[in-house]
């Protein structure tokens, strides 16, 4: 009994094994299909670009400005020239600094021949000759202190003939306003004698003659002009006390220019009343002679004033020209005194040197020279070297030349012109090597340095192969565009193209950085989790292991891995289960 039993146990565990087979079966039947995506790890270059769009300009001007003041004293160029670096364009007055260069230039020839003679050793015809040297010397100092003290004296002399000539100029000035006030004084009686005193009594309480006109015309003009004459006064007595107040030149004139027409209006006036008297009916002999002497009385007097003021304005304005003339004859004579003193100064200073030197060789030829004193004369001759240089640079300030070949778009000064130091005398623009400017986000900005590599294609030629550029410069400050950050990139072409045109079009590929020959994968084939960043290796039967990489630069389209995978390994982009 026991055996069946044991035996039927076996039996029904035999078939619930069976059963649990088939179904584990059944079920991994049924397990779903997944497709996957793989790429093949590489070497290869992972590349950085940054795309914007800009537009060619010409390359930057260049502003050409003096490092010294000065006169100019010639312009070798005209606008739309095209020069070559090095060339000429303006000069500066040189005419003192090539006189000191001259002078310099004797004193290295002076300290050479000495060191010559030092090293040479002195004869008795060289302390002969040394001899007449300091006579030589101190002859032509002489001289120069001479020429220094006459300096001097017309530079006193010229500093007081300006003086003069601005006192001359005031009282002369002051001569003129005088007479012009007086004039303007008697034209001011005069206007105001002749309406209210002299042709009053022609008229009426109510502004009507007094007497009957056979011209209606004649009677309305003397009637209509007299009230524009008389509201007329009150401005000419007004600007008659201005122009007392303020006795300047502009003053006074400005004052007559306003009380001008107003007298007029009043000589027309008395015009238009002797009209009306030569048609006047009704009135005695007398009392009709009486009013043509008044009324020609005023208008002679008037038109005498008119006149004299005239004259006045016309006087004053001649004679502040003729002042500014004088002044400015005495300003330039000052000026080229002053010049004429500094040169004599210059010149004393040089011999000065010069008789220190030469007393200085006869003192050296006589005692004998010693090894430390051809030291120290080898050292004065570089000395004098230094400074001749140090002339020939201040020659040079004073020289405009183009620095690279160009073409001149203005010239901003004329002859004769002073121009003071980084005051901009030429401008020009620099031929071929055009540029791209475009506008570059901040958030593509920090990747980017001078220097970067730029491919560049144009709208205007669709089948080109396109063009190279060099990122040459970038504005630190931004420029808001739509209430976007940018900042202004400036990118020059490689090679110069006679094809481009400032204006055109430009796309832009700034490389901005470079992986060459690295491992990599597709940007999409990184994964991340709290662990970091990691993908998934496809390996034999479809199983997928997550390994963990590190990563370096990361593009649109690859990433590089710098560890934890190698080359060769399948990893998983996309998986799809169906």
């Amino acid at each position: 009994m026991n055996f069946r039993k044991h035996r039927t146990k076996l039996i029904i565990s035999l078939v619930i094994a069976a059963a649990l087979v088939v179904l584990i079966m059944i079920k991994l039947g049924s397990k779903p299909q997944v497709e996957f995506e793989t790429y093949t790890v590489d070497h290869g270059d992972v590349v950085e670009v940054i795309s914007a769009t800009g537009s060619i300009a010409p390359s930057s001007k260049i502003k050409l400005q003096p490092e010294v003041a000065g006169r100019v004293t010639g312009i070798s160029v005209e606008e739309g020239q095209e020069v070559k670096a090095g060339q000429l364009l303006v000069r500066l007055d040189t005419a003192d600094i090539e006189a000191q260069i001259l002078a310099q230039r004797a004193a290295v020839a002076s300290a050479q021949a000495r060191l010559s003679e030092y090293e040479a050793g002195p004869t008795s015809t060289d302390l002969v000759m040394t001899e007449r040297s300091v006579e030589t010397a101190e002859s032509r100092l002489g001289a120069s202190r001479d020429a220094r003290d006459d300096a001097e004296v017309s530079l006193a002399n010229a500093q007081r003939s300006l003086t003069n000539s601005r006192a001359k100029a005031q009282t002369q000035v002051e001569v003129k306003i005088n007479t012009f006030l007086t004039d303007i004084d008697d034209s001011s009686i005069a206007a105001a004698d002749a309406v209210n005193r002299l042709t009053a009594p022609l008229f009426d309480s109510t502004g009507f003659l007094e007497f009957t006109v056979n011209s209606a015309q004649a009677e309305g003009n003397a009637i209509s002009t007299r009230r524009l004459a008389t509201a007329g006064l009150p401005t000419v007595e007004s600007a008659r006390l201005t122009a007392a107040a303020t006795p300047t030149g502009d003053a006074v004139k400005a004052q007559y220019a306003i009380m001008a027409p107003h007298l007029t209006d009043v000589k027309v006036y008395l015009e238009a009343v002797i009209s009306a008297l030569n048609s006047a009916i009704g009135v005695d002999a007398t009392t009709l002679a009486t009013y043509r002497a008044n009324t020609n009385t005023a208008l002679s007097a008037l038109s005498s004033a008119i006149q004299s003021l005239s004259t006045d304005n016309s006087n004053l304005d001649l004679q502040i020209r003729l002042n500014d003339a004088d002044v400015i004859s005495a300003e330039i004579a000052v000026s080229n005194a002053e010049s004429a003193l500094k040169t004599a100064e210059s010149t004393v200073a040089t011999n000065e040197s010069l008789l220190a030197e030469a007393e200085a060789s006869l003192e050296f030829k006589r005692a004998g020279v010693r090894p430390e004193v051809v030291v120290a004369q080898r050292a004065l001759v570089s000395a004098e070297n230094a400074r001749l240089i140090g002339l020939q640079n201040d020659l040079n300030k004073r020289l405009i030349v183009a620095p690279i070949d160009s073409t001149v778009t203005l010239v901003a000064v004329e002859m004769g012109e002073s121009v003071q130091p980084n005051q901009t005398v030429v401008l020009l623009n620099a031929k071929g090597n055009l540029e791209v400017v475009a506008n570059i986000s901040e958030i593509d900005i920090a990747k980017l340095s001078i220097g970067d590599h730029v491919s560049v294609s144009l709208d205007a030629f669709v089948d080109s192969d396109g063009w190279t550029g060099t990122v040459v410069a970038i504005q630190p400050a931004e420029t808001v565009i739509d209430n976007v950050i940018f900042y202004e990139t400036t990118v020059r072409f490689d090679n110069e193209d006679e094809r481009l045109r400032s204006g055109m079009t430009a796309d832009l590929d700034i490389e901005t950085a470079r992986r060459s020959e690295v491992l990599r994968v597709p940007v999409r084939a990184l994964k991340q989790n709290d662990s970091g960043p990691y993908v998934e290796i496809l390996g034999i039967g479809d199983v997928v292991r997550e390994v963990a990489v590190t990563t370096g630069l990361e593009t649109e389209d690859f990433i590089e891995i710098t560890s934890g995978i190698q080359e060769g390994d399948n990893v998983v982009v996309y998986r799809l289960e169906k």
